[in-house]
């Protein structure tokens, strides 16, 4: 065996082991209850009149894209 079979060999094995413990990572994750069962996840925001109404911040962003948009 020369050195060029031997380095493929071994990246093989290693790759084979990683791939076999993130299959056993998944597997784990997904057999265990990550999240309560009795509390469900709804989606909706805590506050989504705020969501509404734009920040400040995000008005000085918006001025800033629009004229770098226009000076192009």
């Amino acid at each position: 065996m020369n050195m060029a079979e031997s380095t493929e060999t071994l990246l093989q094995a290693i790759l084979i082991i990683s791939a076999l413990g993130l299959l056993w990572l998944i597997l784990r994750r997904k057999s265990s209850k990550t999240m309560d069962e009795n509390s469900e996840y709804s989606g909706s925001a805590r506050d989504p009149q705020s969501l509404s109404e734009p920040t400040p911040e995000a008005l000085s962003e918006l001025d800033r894209l629009i004229q770098k948009k226009s000076d192009r």
